[in-house]
């Protein structure tokens, strides 16, 4: 979504996010800062897709098995410092 040269915030990246978790399924209202990946009831194939679609916009790749306890503001905060690099 984001071109090459927009920065990549905090705000863009938690909106992508927002809007593949609910591609996905997850209700809206279960998408916050403090939601933990394990608790929003996404399969592992569905994580897989979100991973893909991090590493794909961002360039940034995290491992699957880093999300367990995980919230989603924290998963942000990764993919702005790994996108900044």
């Amino acid at each position: 979504m984001s071109s090459p040269s927009s920065p990549i915030t905090a705000a863009v990246v938690e909106e992508r996010l927002r809007a593949e978790l609910i591609d996905l399924g997850v209700e809206e209202d279960a998408i916050s800062p403090d939601a933990k990946f394990d608790k929003l009831e996404i399969d592992s194939l569905d994580v897989a897709d979100l991973m893909a679609m991090v590493v794909k916009e961002f360039q940034v790749e995290i491992p699957r098995s880093e999300l367990a306890d995980v919230t989603i503001g924290q998963l942000v905060a990764r993919i702005v410092a790994g996108a900044s690099h």
